[in-house]
């Protein structure tokens, strides 16, 4: 399993004021089915600024498998990466 990081600081920005309510009900829709048809993929959670600069957190097989939805669902990042734990 890696930690997949989706960084969001240009094109990807998600300002706190876009997270409608909305916004929430249509994403968290998609992501629900998409995490109960791949139930190795773990979601941690967005984190942003108030200028929307951020990280979604999550954990899955391989970067491939979180561009897969992002891309589904119509959504925009900067960089998908998988990354290693150093410290």
């Amino acid at each position: 399993m890696a930690k997949v990081l989706v960084m969001r600081y240009d094109k990807g920005k998600v300002p706190p004021s876009a997270v409608t309510d909305e916004f929430k009900k249509t994403l968290g829709g998609a992501l629900g089915k998409y995490l109960e048809e791949n139930p190795q993929v773990k979601f941690n959670g967005l984190y942003v600024n108030e200028a929307g600069t951020g990280i979604c957190d999550w954990e899955a097989p391989d970067a491939e498998a979180v561009k897969k939805f992002i891309d589904s669902a119509g959504g925009s990042y900067d960089e998908i990466i998988a990354v290693d734990k150093l410290l």
